[in-house]
């Protein structure tokens, strides 16, 4: 069991958060100095009952004392334990801890979807009048999120071209209480600069969240450069396998408190098994992703030499122009590549149908190498004056390499580009 505490409550029900866990994790635990050693051993224990090296699932939705003053203390004034599962869970509690760790926060918390990480975030920082500025290059979801209810419920939104600090600076005033950036972008790929825009929240006092799906923990640690609370997609390279849809908070203690308070009424939280098959994924995560890297470098580099290619986006070109800043925040530039086919979203569209190993489909992160067509799919919704705005030009596919032998995966490219 993961060591999880219970803040403090009054005993009414009044009183702000009850039963909410408060997560300190142990500072004299050794999990290793590297990474690839964390993401197997972090946040886990041997079961004390079994001896079991695996953590377990806990599938209970609520837990029982001998009194019902026990439970009282559990679920009110702080002792240690669960009380129900919304509020805390034993399984979920150890993938809080080992997604902690490795993004370099104080504790975590485990939701339903990655849009519900974002949601709850935005929603406890924010009221109506207070302003929000977001990167342009965000999740679409979470730019649907923003115009379709937030705005409508008087929140004040800024979308900024995040490419240039100014474009956030002059944005900023009284009224700015939280800063959202996503880095690498979704989907052309851009940066922002992370620590000097962690500057510019600390010297206004707004809170600074940035959703590192793209890069995952071990390419990038944004907590290193001043952001408050990272959030994921869980979906994508944390479990890594497509079967699991999940998402994360981490922050320092206080904030969790926070969020969680917001969470566990607006009910999003992770399950169980989401949970431990998560726990599961994350154990391998280095080694993917070292392998995402590989194999998304050397597509990147054929496909800037290639004919029927007009653009590739990737931070680990020379040719990106902010590759001197991936170098500066990245320890490795990732497995999502994008480029523009042809002339038109028609070539885009014959090049994607064409395509054989790699899959037709949404989402990223996976083993699988997946691929989409802006033309035909995720970005089907928006105006052509919306994509070119955020640099999606004719032809437009989002790439994200899986784990196969990379040569099987450009061969496959190369044969679909030969159909245009």
């Amino acid at each position: 069991m993961s060591l999880v505490l219970i803040m403090d409550q009054k005993s009414d029900n009044t009183s702000k958060g009850i039963g909410v866990k408060k997560t300190e994790r142990k500072k004299q635990k050794d999990y290793g100095k590297q990474i690839g050693t964390k993401v197997v051993h972090a946040g886990e224990k041997t079961n004390p009952l079994t001896h079991g090296i695996v953590t377990n699932i806990d599938f209970s939705t609520t837990f029982a004392y001998d009194t019902g003053r026990e439970w009282a203390d559990v679920f009110y004034h702080g002792k240690q334990g669960f009380a129900y599962s919304r509020h805390g869970n034993p399984t979920r509690a150890t993938f809080e801890d080992k997604i902690a760790i490795l993004e370099k926060g104080e504790a975590g918390i485990g939701f339903s979807s990655g849009m519900a990480a974002i949601a709850t975030t935005f929603s406890t920082y924010l009221s109506p009048g207070d302003e929000i500025i977001v990167t342009d290059r965000c999740y679409p979801g979470t730019r649907h999120l923003l115009d379709q209810y937030f705005k409508k419920w008087g929140f004040i939104v800024h979308f900024v071209d995040s490419t240039n600090n100014d474009n956030v600076s002059d944005k900023l005033n009284k009224n700015t209480k939280l800063i959202h950036m996503e880095c690498p972008a979704n989907p052309t790929l851009s940066l922002c600069d992370i620590e000097a825009i962690g500057k510019m929240a600390k010297e206004i006092g707004a809170k600074y969240m940035f959703d590192n799906t793209f890069a995952s923990p071990i390419n990038q640690t944004p907590i290193d450069f001043g952001v408050n609370v990272v959030v994921h997609s869980v979906t994508k390279y944390l479990s890594g396998h497509s079967d699991v849809l999940g998402g994360a908070s981490v922050s320092s203690n206080a904030d969790r408190e926070e969020i969680m308070n917001t969470a566990v009424y607006f009910g999003g939280v992770m399950p169980p098994f989401d949970a431990w098959l998560s726990i599961r994924g994350i154990k391998t995560l280095e080694l993917r992703v070292k392998r995402h890297n590989e194999n998304a470098q050397a597509i990147a580099e054929f496909l800037e030499e290639h004919p029927k290619i007009r653009e590739v986006y990737y931070p680990g070109l020379k040719s990106h122009p902010q590759h001197e800043l991936a170098k500066k925040q990245m320890k490795g530039f990732g497995g999502m590549v994008s480029f523009c086919v042809g002339k038109s979203d028609d070539d885009g569209e014959t090049f994607l149908n064409s395509l054989k190993i790699i899959k037709k489909a949404t989402s990223l992160g996976s083993t699988c190498s997946l691929a989409q067509a802006s033309g035909s799919m995720i970005y089907l919704e928006f105006t052509e004056e919306e994509k070119r705005a955020i640099g999606i030009n004719p032809g437009f596919i989002r790439f994200s390499t899986g784990i196969e032998d990379k040569n099987d995966i450009i061969e496959d490219l190369d044969q679909a580009l030969k159909k245009i």
